[in-house]
C-alpha cells in the first residue's frame, strides 16, 4: 500500500481485492487550462496537477485518479457531474493558469461530483522570477486547502448515516471529530471509534496511525493514568502503521514525536521525522513535530523555521492551535520570549483546553516577568490538570534534552507557581 493513486480502469478488481477502495473519498485533478497566449504554458500547468496528484497521493486520505486517466479532457473545463460518472470520483479538481510579463494567476476549484457545487475556490498570483519555485507554492496551497475541505464533507456525510453502516474511514473521521474538540469525554470516545475502524478494516494504515497519536496526546495533556503503559501502547500502534504503510508521513511522523516526548530518543525522532518529511512534504503535522524535537534538542532556529512552514502549510486546519504551540515553543526555546507569548496567546484562543499550551506559555511570561499574568495561566492549567505538579512532570513528561533549556524550563515554571 504504497500510494493511493489508481486508475479507474483497475479499481473493479480493486475493489474486489482489498476494502480501502471502499473507504476513503476519490478525486480526479483535471488538466489545469491555460488562458494565456503562450503554448508552452501548457507545461506549467500540466506540472503543477502532477505535483498535486503525487502530494495528495502522499497525504493517504485521499484515493487520486491517476494522471493519464485525465488527460481525456484535455484543456477543456467538462461539468464535474459528467466527470464524476466517468471517472468513478466523488470530487473534481480544477484550475486554470495565466501567465505575464509580470505575474502568473492560478484559480483552482473543488466540485462535489455528485452535485457540481463549487465546495473551496482560491485564486493565486505570484511575480513569474522562478517558475519552478512558484509551481511548488501552488502545489502547497492548493494541497492545504483540498484535504481539510474534503474531510468536512466527508464528516457531514457520515453523520447522516446509521452508525451500523460506517465503513472504517467513516469510523476514523467521527474519531478525529472527537479528537480535534479537546473536551475529555469526547477524546475518550474517540477511542471507541478508532477501534471500530482498525476492527472494520485491520490492513488500513490510517487508524493504527490516529490511534498512536491519540496515545501521545493522551500522555501530553496529562489524562494518562498509567504513563509507562500507555506509551508502550501508543508506540506499538505506530508501529503497527508502519507495517501497514512504510510511507505513512502521520505513522513516521507520530513515531518519531512519541520517540523524543515519550522516551527521551531524540537520535531516532530524528531519523523518523525525516522520514515522514521525505515520504508527504505536504504533510503539516510532519514539520511541526519536526520542530517540536528540534526545540527539545535546543536547534531553535530551526524548530522555529520548521514550525512557519508547517503552519503555511495547514491554513485551514482545524487544529491551528497545534501548530501555534509548537511555534511558541520554538519561539520560548530560543528565548524569544515575546513572541512564546504571542503564538501561544494564539493557540490558547484557538483551543483553551489544549494544557500544553500553557506550560510555555506561564514560561515565556514569567521569563518576561510578568509574574501575575504566568500565575494566572499557572492557575488556568491546574484547573484543568488539578494534578500537575513539577516534580512527577519533570521526571517523566518535559520534553527538553538539552540540560540548559532543561533547568531554565523548570526555573521560569517555579516562577510561575506551579507546585513543587
Amino acid at each position: 500500500m504504497r500510494a493511493y493513486i489508481i486508475d479507474p480502469e483497475t479499481t473493479r478488481a480493486a475493489d474486489a481485492a482489498h476494502p480501502l477502495y471502499h473507504n476513503l473519498p476519490s478525486i480526479a485533478v483535471l488538466p489545469f487550462q491555460n488562458l494565456g497566449p503562450d503554448a508552452t504554458d501548457n507545461y506549467f500547468g500540466e506540472g503543477i496537477v502532477e505535483d498535486i496528484v503525487v502530494s495528495l497521493a502522499g497525504l493517504r486520505e485521499l484515493l487520486v485518479i491517476a494522471r493519464t486517466s485525465t488527460l481525456i479532457y484535455g484543456l477543456q473545463q467538462p461539468d464535474p457531474r459528467d466527470v464524476g460518472r466517468t471517472l468513478g470520483v466523488r470530487y473534481v479538481l480544477m484550475g486554470t493558469v495565466r501567465r505575464s510579463a509580470r505575474q502568473v494567476r492560478v484559480s483552482t476549484q473543488l466540485c462535489d461530483a455528485q452535485s457540481a457545487a463549487s465546495l473551496w475556490a482560491e485564486r493565486f498570483m505570484f511575480p513569474p522570477d522562478d517558475l519552478f519555485d512558484v509551481q511548488d507554492q501552488i502545489v502547497g496551497r492548493v494541497v492545504a486547502g483540498i484535504a481539510p475541505h474534503v474531510r468536512a464533507v466527508e464528516l457531514r456525510r457520515t453523520m447522516r448515516k446509521r452508525p451500523e453502516n460506517f465503513t472504517a474511514y467513516e469510523h476514523l473521521l467521527r474519531a478525529l471529530d472527537c479528537i480535534h474538540r479537546l473536551d475529555r469525554g469526547d477524546f475518550m470516545r474517540a477511542r471507541d471509534f478508532l477501534e471500530q475502524a482498525m476492527a472494520s478494516d485491520p490492513e488500513f494504515a490510517m487508524p493504527f496511525a490516529w490511534a498512536a497519536r491519540w496515545y501521545s496526546l493522551l500522555f501530553g495533556l496529562g489524562w494518562s493514568e498509567d504513563l509507562d503503559r500507555d506509551a508502550e501502547r501508543g508506540i506499538g500502534y505506530a508501529g503497527k502503521a508502519l507495517e501497514l504503510d512504510p510511507e505513512n508521513a502521520l505513522a513516521l511522523a507520530t513515531y518519531g514525536h512519541m520517540k523524543s516526548f515519550m522516551f527521551h530518543d531524540y537520535d531516532t525522532a530524528v531519523v523518523f521525522l525525516e522520514r515522514a518529511r521525505t515520504a508527504c512534504p505536504s504533510s503539516s503535522l510532519a514539520w511541526i513535530l519536526s520542530s517540536a524535537t528540534l526545540s527539545y534538542l535546543g536547534r531553535c532556529r530551526e524548530a522555529v523555521q520548521f514550525a512557519e512552514h508547517g503552519l503555511r502549510l495547514s491554513p485551514y486546519d482545524r487544529s491551528l492551535f497545534y501548530s501555534y504551540m509548537f511555534l511558541g515553543l520554538a519561539h520560548y526555546a530560543a528565548s524569544a520570549y515575546e513572541e512564546a507569548v504571542k503564538w501561544s496567546r494564539m493557540a490558547y484562543s484557538e483551543n483553551a483546553l489544549y494544557t500544553a499550551t500553557l506550560r510555555p506559555l506561564a514560561a515565556a511570561l514569567a521569563a518576561l516577568g510578568r509574574h501575575e499574568e504566568a500565575q494566572e495561566v499557572a492557575r488556568h492549567l491546574l484547573r484543568l490538570e488539578p494534578a500537575f505538579a513539577l516534580s512527577s512532570y519533570m521526571r517523566r513528561r518535559q520534553p527538553f534534552c538539552d540540560p540548559t533549556l532543561r533547568e531554565r524550563f523548570l526555573a521560569h515554571l517555579r516562577l510561575a507557581g506551579f507546585p513543587d
